[in-house]
Parts: C-alpha cells; sequence; structure tokens
C-alpha cells in the first residue's frame, strides 16, 4: 500500500483496505464521519489554537468560532492585559444586573456565543484560545496536523465508519482495536494545554 500523505491518498487506502469498489462514492463520507468521531476522542495540544475576536460597543455578544470544542482561556488585550473571568449565565446575570458598560471583566457562553459582563463601553479586541475540531480534509484543504502526524488513526477510524456498509464482516472488531489503540496512543502522549479550563462549545 502507498504512503498515506494527503486527501487523495487517504481516500484510496480506505478503498483498498474495505475491497469494495461499490463503496468508493461514499469514502468522502466515511472521512467526515471519521473526523467528526476524531474530534471527540483525541486530546491534543496541536488542536489548541488563538483566535482574535473583536466587541462592538453597546453589544454583550460576541460569536464564537465555529470549529470550537472546549475553551481554555479568554483574555482582553487592554493595558494591562485582562484575563477574563468565567461565570455561569445566572452568575453572570445576578453579578452585574444593572447592565452597565464599561470593560468587561467576566464572560459566560451562550450557546454559540460569548456574553461579556460589564457590556463592552467600545470596540475591544480577545483572545480565545480554544481545541479546535480536527480541521475537515477536502479537495482544498487536502491535509492537517493529524493526517500529516497520525495517517493510521485517519485510516481506521474511516474504517469504522464504513460499519452500516459492511455490518456482516468479520474485520470491524480489528478495525475497531486498531482505532483505538491509536486514539490511546495519541492520548497518552505528554500534552499540557496550561489550563484547567473546560467550556464546549454546544
Amino acid at each position: 500500500m502507498s504512503a498515506i500523505t494527503d486527501y487523495a491518498s487517504l481516500q484510496t487506502a480506505v478503498s483498498s483496505w474495505l475491497h469494495r469498489t461499490d463503496l468508493t462514492p461514499f469514502t468522502a463520507d466515511f472521512i467526515a464521519l471519521a473526523e467528526a468521531k476524531m474530534s471527540s476522542d483525541i486530546v491534543a495540544r496541536p488542536m489548541d489554537i488563538r483566535s482574535n475576536l473583536l466587541t462592538v460597543a453597546g453589544n454583550a455578544y460576541v460569536n464564537l468560532p465555529l470549529d470550537m470544542l472546549e475553551m481554555r482561556r479568554l483574555i482582553l488585550r487592554s493595558d494591562p492585559v485582562t484575563v477574563l473571568r468565567y461565570a455561569s449565565p445566572d452568575q453572570l446575570s445576578a453579578d452585574h444586573a444593572s447592565a452597565a458598560s464599561g470593560k468587561p471583566v467576566a464572560f459566560s457562553v451562550i450557546g454559540q456565543q460569548l456574553q461579556l459582563a460589564p457590556i463592552p463601553d467600545t470596540a475591544y479586541q480577545l483572545e480565545l484560545t480554544y481545541q479546535q475540531r480536527i480541521p475537515a480534509l477536502s479537495t482544498m484543504n487536502t491535509t492537517n496536523w493529524l493526517l500529516a502526524a497520525f495517517p493510521n488513526v485517519y485510516l481506521y477510524a474511516a474504517l469504522c465508519a464504513a460499519q452500516p456498509f459492511i455490518m456482516n464482516d468479520t474485520r470491524i472488531p480489528t478495525f475497531e482495536k486498531l482505532y483505538l489503540q491509536s486514539v490511546d496512543a495519541i492520548n497518552s502522549i505528554d500534552w499540557y494545554s496550561g489550563s484547567t479550563m473546560q467550556v464546549r462549545a454546544k
């Protein structure tokens, strides 16, 4: 089998391992389903990224990145830099019941949005550090950090995703075992996130 180095070679490998030419049109679906599962199962430092967000004066809400899994840290780029404090939605409302505006010092998460308190009195730059979903492969985005470092986990996850089409295939337990071993190997690496905050996006 040829090396798995990009989206095309991954598709070829999945088709080759399945030995089912009738499933070739579904290979992209298997990979997409694999990415969704791996995003839930894998916890690795390369998944932590930084993103800059901008507040709007008079608006307490800021949209979160759609690819966010868990929040690591939220800071306000002011002088001095402020690490914003997390509070539950009820606690944030209780602590800032007056709806006053000013420099934000706390936040909560409502669905896919941040709620800031006090309400920003001007435009502030926020720096969000969060755990990102596995970036989806496509014909335009042909590789990512996970495929480059661990092509085996991509292959086994995609093979497991084909299970509804190959339900009586005796290889399924082997595919699942290899996938779980690969995930355990990735998660056993001594990654360090630098924070205990875990706010999962809805």
